[in-house]
């Protein structure tokens, strides 16, 4: 595979993952009784990305993750895409002093950076509904799946980690 596209492959397969978890998500959590919730997995994809990617392609690929999110969901994928952007940028700005050297500094992380884009994207709805009262219960279905997912998140990161790795140690990066 040429050079640069050498990103398409584990593209394809964190795309792969991504819907076999949504599919698993949006039937399974409706079946136990828990149909407004929804676990969050793009934003987990996008959340590893920006933490371990020096990518010039990091824009798609949250566009793509968001996009291939949107096939399960009502939500928006624009706002999706321009939270995961600023998230990404918030990152790679603070990328010397984040490290996910551990478990608990990985959950942190993770949901500290979950809670920006939560904010993001509450910015982006409130102004485009002017409705608060959508927002306050929008978060506190935040509230259990963010937990849930930065407590997944050391897994999760492992796997996504195989993926983008290529057989090289350190952060992923394509040469400009």
């Amino acid at each position: 595979m040429s050079p640069n596209l050498k990103w398409l492959w584990p593209l394809f397969k964190t795309v792969f993952l991504l819907i076999i978890l949504e599919i698993i998500g949006t039937t399974f959590l409706p079946v136990i009784g828990l149909s407004n919730y929804k676990i969050p997995f793009n934003v987990m994809v996008v959340l590893f990305l920006g933490f371990k990617s020096d990518s010039p392609y990091l824009p798609i690929f949250i566009f793509v993750i968001q996009y291939s999110h949107s096939l399960f969901s009502v939500e928006g994928w624009a706002m999706g895409t321009i939270a995961g952007i600023m998230v990404c940028a918030i990152i790679r700005f603070l990328k010397e002093l984040l490290h996910l050297s551990s478990v608990p500094m990985t959950i942190l992380l993770t949901q500290v950076f979950q809670t920006v884009w939560f904010a993001i994207v509450s910015v982006l709805v409130y102004s485009k509904v002017d409705n608060f009262s959508y927002l306050t219960q929008k978060f506190y279905r935040f509230i259990p799946e963010s937990l849930i997912m930065s407590i997944m998140a050391p897994l999760f990161f492992i796997i996504l980690e195989k993926f983008w790795s290529g057989g090289e140690e350190g952060r992923l990066g394509d040469e400009v």
